[in-house]
């Protein structure tokens, strides 16, 4: 039961960290041309690297100051090491799409990546979100 809680409270503090960032009004579209794909794609394969590597305060490192100031790599690893242990070692990504979003409000442009890992004993989804200035939004994983 307290497992639950902590997950519920990390997806929490994604999605508080997306709505603020987005102003609630984000739509999804295409990879906007104010960012280079083969940049957001190996930015976010940096992340799911340090991701594997148990290496959480590197992820909230590459991340904007809201992300910076709502989550520990304690509370990261809270959450996302139960995934780790479960699926066992990494092996590869199997697939990647790009995507873009567009705050409405405010015009700002995100853009990111879904990628899903393979690993030993399962998969795992990362939806992987950066700002403007290539500073991770988000970083969520299923």
């Amino acid at each position: 039961m307290k497992k639950v809680g902590r997950k519920r409270g990390f997806i929490s503090v994604v999605c508080a960290l997306m709505l603020v960032l987005s102003g609630c009004a984000a739509t999804t579209t295409e990879l906007s041309d104010k960012f280079d794909e083969e940049t957001v794609k190996s930015e976010s394969a940096k992340a799911v690297e340090y991701f594997n590597e148990r290496d959480y305060q590197t992820i909230i490192d590459m991340g904007v100051q809201e992300m910076k100031d709502s989550i520990t790599a304690e509370e990261f690893a809270k959450q996302s090491d139960p995934y780790l242990d479960k699926c066992g070692s990494f092996q590869e990504i199997e697939k990647t799409v790009t995507l873009g979003s567009e705050d409405k409000k405010t015009g700002a442009q995100y853009g990111g990546v879904v990628m899903v890992g393979k690993y030993e004993d399962g998969k795992i989804q990362f939806t992987i979100m950066f700002d403007e200035d290539m500073k991770l939004v988000q970083f969520t994983i299923k």
